[in-house]
């Protein structure tokens, strides 16, 4: 384990997230989480998607591809996405999300920092398709460097002021998207993702 990871702030991710719905793997790097990403996109079940949206393909249709979103990351790093996912006939996207706002398997992003105490990820997303990206998916998933876990909020008070020097719009992920306004019963993926795994890499 890298010397500026703490591994009791690994651990405490780690305890926290579970009761907030989050799947934790842990990984040695990037590569792996493109490996892992792919797969996942594999196996999950088809996004729900009726005939006249926008255009696409509805579910039922068996020449459909699994669609994995990718913005924000590096040219480079899509580029790998994009060829493993031609070879698993996943359809990788990067951009243009508002023309694909519906049918989204699964989102592939990276956390610029989390919060261990409440098992929340921080994302800096100006980009208008990364800020897509995570609201439209059925299953988001979250590449998060151990170094960049602190404890509290309070911790991450001086990237944050840095951060809204330079950015309109930061995210703040602690699980998937939840309600409970229907009845009084706890409802997952009503307005977001149904299900959030975070990939904690060790480099």
């Amino acid at each position: 384990m890298p010397v500026n990871v703490n591994p009791g702030l690994v651990q405490l991710f780690k305890d926290k997230a579970k009761p907030a719905s989050i799947e934790v793997v842990e990984l040695k790097d990037l590569t792996e989480a493109i490996y892992y990403v792919i797969d996942l996109t594999v196996k999950v079940e088809l996004a729900m998607l009726m005939p006249t949206a926008l255009g696409q393909k509805p579910s039922s249709d068996p020449t459909r591809k699994k669609t994995l979103t990718a913005p924000g990351i590096s040219l480079a790093d899509f580029d790998r996405l994009f060829k493993l996912g031609e070879e698993k006939n996943v359809e990788v996207i990067r951009s243009g999300l508002r023309q694909r706002l519906a049918g989204v398997d699964v989102a592939f992003s990276l956390a610029d920092l989390a919060i261990a105490e409440t098992a929340t990820c921080v994302m800096e997303n100006n980009d208008e398709d990364l800020r897509l990206s995570t609201m439209i998916c059925e299953n988001q998933v979250v590449v998060l460097p151990k170094s960049k876990i602190v404890k509290t909020s309070y911790e991450a008070e001086y990237f944050l002021n840095e951060a809204f020097k330079k950015n309109n719009y930061l995210s703040f992920i602690s699980g998937p998207s939840r309600t409970a306004d229907i009845e009084r019963v706890l409802t997952l993926g009503v307005h977001g993702p149904l299900t959030l795994c975070v990939l904690l890499l060790e480099e």
